[in-house]
């Protein structure tokens, strides 16, 4: 009996100590803009130009609104490179993906996992 007591209350007190280890991620979810505009394009080209060591980057101002992805290709290196294949760059390429966390658009860079918030964007759930 001392024995079954013992069992239960150890599985109990581990199985309450991983519900409180476990990351609660209910709270992400991937996003579309909610109102894609200029000034909403350009903050994401500075925000993901950030993300790639200050490279500068354009964007369609439809970027995020359809989908919740977005795969940039790396600057083309000089023709005589080894890096060129047919006129396109042959290293890997970046993406990226929106994200509402606790309500407020987030973008995160695939390749590193590097997290940024937009400012003054909105965005809804992608459904």
């Amino acid at each position: 009996m001392k024995l079954n007591t013992l069992i239960i209350g150890t599985s109990v007190i581990a199985w309450m100590l991983c519900g409180c280890l476990t990351k609660d991620t209910g709270l992400l979810s991937e996003a579309l803009l909610e109102q894609p505009s200029i000034e909403s394009r350009q903050a994401i080209e500075v925000l993901i130009g950030e993300m790639l060591k200050g490279r500068p980057i354009k964007l369609a101002d439809t970027v995020f609104s359809k989908k919740s992805s977005l795969t940039v290709e790396r600057r083309q290196s000089a023709p005589n490179s080894n890096k060129v294949l047919n006129g396109r760059e042959i290293a890997a390429i970046d993406s990226f993906t929106l994200f509402l966390n606790n309500g407020q658009c987030m973008i995160r860079h695939n390749q590193t996992g590097q997290n940024r918030f937009l400012e003054n964007v909105k965005c809804i759930t992608n459904l």
